[in-house]
């Protein structure tokens, strides 16, 4: 799709990269509403985890299956429909009577977000045909999904204060009525030529094992580990992982490109990719107790406190892009363990401190975290031919959804296991989840030391970095 440089191209990269942060702001957003979503609901932490969990699980569920379908019916009709089930899925938070019509809702949005990240970012590629404009185009997308997803607290406080928690769905609407009309109005639509056959086999495996430990460690603490409940979720997890791998080697068209994970580069930028949104999104679920329950601030003021959060994974966003451009995406990896592991440590350190004392961690931790997105991808690819780039792509992807319902799921446990009860204390537990978060960053600075980037970024590489 040729279009001539100025304002039309910069209102298509609008029209993709609002789609774009919707599929990202929802993954934060709800986090700040928790404790006025737990008060009128009459919800517990197991409760919360899934109002939270449950979008990010759906997502990482049917990121690759969604990929398959955008190339099959069309990228922008698939941009389209998933703009629209966001929009019901925030229609149906906004009037949930109870917490599991509330679940259902993030299940609705959840489809529409794993709808949205590929096609959005194979309509801003093709609309960018010379390398050069691409590379920027897709440095936007990413550098957008980095801030919104760091963003959504800020977002929420604002909200959530005057008007409530619903507040928080019902602003997804205009939104994505907006993300609809500005697609139809600039966006051409396109698909594969010879799209790859849909593997619905390894899509119920993967489902179920996501689903099946999701299960496990969010409800292993409130029905007991030893529950039958939450052994047949583990059970029937294991199963679906060790009957996946097999299957997948075997299929012509694998939904999970297992033969890649033989590359040590590939499995390295996997790793990284998990600890790295494990790790934001374990302190963006923290936050809501810590800055909440134990330091007593409403949800305006909490959100808004973690403007330095936002502001430093937004900074180093860009930084990072230039980073990867140079063929530096480890120097800018080991930065970002480092710095995680740092602004964690200093969390802890401060956390009965002086309230602005936090600042400066929080901005420490937004800048680690904003050099993993572009730079982890790229690493990742770096020693993969290009033909198989689009494959492994959405397998990063997913990979990234999967740390942020780790990180969900398990500091929700943590919450959970050291109160001994649904009212958490944070001086029961915080010392043991600052000390997860230390470790995830340290988990990154490790694995960028041993992973070798094989080549500077290609427009091959930055046009095939999926999600966020």
């Amino acid at each position: 799709m040729n279009r001539s440089p100025g304002t039309s191209s910069g209102w298509v990269i609008v029209a993709c990269c609002l789609s774009q942060f919707l599929h990202t702001v929802y993954g934060s957003v709800v986090n700040i509403a928790l404790p006025d979503i737990a008060r009128d609901l009459g919800a517990g932490i197991d409760s919360l985890q899934w109002v939270v969990s449950a979008y990010v699980l759906t997502l990482a569920s049917l990121l690759t299956f969604a990929g398959t379908l955008a190339d099959r019916i069309g990228r922008k009709r698939t941009l389209l429909l998933g703009n629209a089930v966001m929009v019901a899925g925030s229609v149906v938070c906004a009037l949930s009577p109870s917490v599991p019509v509330l679940v259902c809702g993030r299940v609705l949005q959840g489809i529409g977000s794993a709808l949205i990240a590929p096609a959005g970012l194979s309509l801003l590629a093709e609309a960018f045909p010379e390398r050069a404009r691409r590379a920027i185009a897709v440095m936007w997308w990413t550098t957008i999904g980095t801030a919104s997803l760091a963003a959504g607290p800020i977002l929420g406080g604002l909200l959530v204060r005057d008007l409530g928690w619903t507040s928080v769905f019902w602003a997804g609407v205009p939104l994505g009525a907006l993300a609809i009309l500005l697609a139809v109005v600039l966006l051409k639509d396109s698909r594969a030529d010879q799209p790859v056959p849909f593997d619905l086999v390894g899509q119920v495996l993967v489902t179920i094992t996501l689903a099946g430990f999701a299960f496990a460690l969010i409800e292993g603490v409130h029905l007991g580990w030893t529950s039958p409940a939450v052994l047949t979720a583990a059970a029937l997890a294991v199963v679906a992982l060790i009957a996946l791998v097999p299957y997948e080697q075997r299929h012509p068209h694998p939904l999970i490109p297992v033969q890649l994970l033989r590359d040590r580069s590939f499995v390295g930028g996997l790793g990284m990719a998990v600890l790295g949104y494990l790790a934001l999104a374990g302190l963006l679920f923290l936050n809501t107790f810590y800055l909440q329950s134990e330091r007593g601030l409403n949800a305006t003021a909490a959100g808004l406190l973690t403007i330095p959060l936002a502001a430093g994974a937004t900074t180093s966003a860009l930084l990072a892009a230039r980073l990867v451009v140079r063929g530096q995406s480890r120097r800018a990896l080991v930065m970002s363990g480092a710095l995680l592991a740092a602004g964690a440590a200093a969390l802890w350190a401060t956390e009965h401190g002086a309230l602005w004392a936090v600042i400066v961690p929080y901005f420490v931790f937004g800048l680690g975290f904003g050099f993993i997105a572009d730079p982890v991808s790229v690493t990742a690819l770096s020693s993969l031919p290009e033909s198989e780039a689009g494959l492994a792509s959405s397998l990063i992807s997913t990979s990234k959804q999967t740390g942020q319902l780790l990180g969900i799921a398990g500091v929700g446990t943590i919450l959970a296991a050291a109160s001994g009860s649904d009212a958490a204390e944070f001086d029961d537990m915080g010392g043991w989840v600052w000390t997860a978060l230390v470790i995830a960053g340290l988990g990154i600075l490790l694995l960028a030391l041993g992973t070798t980037s094989g080549r500077p970024a290609t427009p091959a590489d930055r046009s095939a970095v999926a999600g966020r």
